[in-house]
């Protein structure tokens, strides 16, 4: 079978998960959780990638395992269509339990502002509020009452990590960096950027030769890459914010001849496989499982542990992972070879207890693959 057919089973099985019967013991305390999702991404994989319809599959993997009922609509990559989506759900006669929503092209504030007419509660994922947002509608559990949390993968540790590593691959030479971060508007487009920052200030001799912003795709990654590096022929480090620019990155240096090593942000399927064959130096994974954890607090939520009492209402997630040598290929063993998903029932405070904080530490499901290998 090869990888085509093995992401289209994934992505496959993610519409009859929902249906499925439970299999994790949740509390009896309350009815399950009525939950609908937002999703900014295609129903069908299009040209923006597999990324949104894999956060789908791995959220309804995980609210399928806790009893609850997760209802997926799509925007198709359309951030209008998004604000209808959210109309509707305030028309409903019966409203869910819960809305998840995402800050795609910057619509979060006026999403939450209609939703605020809803009964049901709001939880923000993956693309926080930007600064100025926050100062114009308040933050959570102000003004806007329903809206209960926000949830982000750290993008600052994560490509702090990927830096960090990308210059211990260098050796002792001084990095001269080439960086593509995605869109200016886009807040995690800046975090990564400051990760990396942040990763290369711990030596003076270490430097970004250009930084440069970049639309997400292959081919814009390639093109900026092929440009920057005509520019700067000593740099021996390339990094991208997202998967699809980072390869394209990957066949700049390739065509070019370059010397520079090349890493990025994603996890998606080719990324994966281009660093178990050796092309790209690393890949930094878990971006697919902000969703994924959401279902994991709006469980907990749901049955009387507030996940704001273990961490905050704002939840910025340090799970990303770099991934390279063995752990890339038990990777992609688990997330897109296997029909199963990865289990995050484990990972919820009221399955470890009533635990303190949460801890989505990635290596114990990685280190089950290499026991299953």
């Amino acid at each position: 079978m090869n990888r085509r057919q093995m992401l289209a089973r994934c992505l496959a099985a993610s519409a009859a998960l929902a249906a499925a019967p439970a299999s994790w013991a949740m509390p009896a305390s309350r009815p399950p959780a009525r939950i609908v999702f937002l999703n900014p991404g295609e129903r069908v994989q299009g040209s923006s990638g597999p990324h949104w319809q894999i956060v789908s599959r791995f959220m309804a993997a995980t609210a399928q395992r806790f009893g609850m009922e997760l209802e997926v609509i799509y925007a198709e990559r359309d951030h209008l269509l998004m604000l209808r989506q959210a109309e509707s759900i305030v028309a409903r006669a019966v409203a869910p339990d819960y809305v998840v929503i995402v800050n795609e092209k910057m619509t979060a504030p006026t999403m939450l502002q209609t939703l605020s007419r809803s009964s049901a509660k709001v939880l923000l994922i993956h693309n926080d509020l930007t600064a100025a947002q926050r100062a114009a509608i308040g933050s959570e559990r102000g003004a806007i009452a329903n809206w209960i949390g926000t949830v982000t993968a750290d993008a600052q540790r994560g490509s702090f990590r990927l830096m960090d590593y990308l210059r211990a691959r260098n050796g002792a030479a001084p990095a001269r960096v080439i960086g593509i971060t995605g869109d200016p508007a886009t807040p995690v487009s800046h975090e990564r950027a400051d990760g990396v920052q942040s990763a290369l200030a711990q030596r003076p001799q270490d430097r970004t030769c250009q930084l440069v912003y970049g639309d997400w795709s292959y081919d814009d990654g390639r093109d900026k890459a092929l440009v920057l590096l005509a520019r700067y022929p000593d740099a021996n480090i390339v990094w991208a914010a997202n998967d699809s620019m980072t390869l394209g990155a990957m066949s700049a240096v390739r065509d070019r001849h370059a010397k520079a090593i090349v890493g990025g942000l994603g996890a998606l399927p080719q990324a994966v496989e281009s660093v178990m064959q050796g092309e790209l130096a690393a890949i930094v994974a878990g971006d697919q499982f902000i969703g994924a954890c959401a279902m994991v607090l709006l469980h907990d939520y749901h049955h009387g542990a507030d996940f704001a009492q273990a961490g905050g209402a704002r939840q910025r997630l340090d799970y990303l992972k770099v991934l390279h040598g063995k752990d890339a290929a038990r990777y992609y063993n688990v997330v897109f070879e296997r029909a199963e998903a990865p289990d995050f029932s484990a990972f919820s405070r009221l399955a470890r207890g009533g635990a303190s904080a949460y801890d989505f530490n990635l290596q114990p499901m990685l280190n089950s693959a290499a026991r299953f290998a």
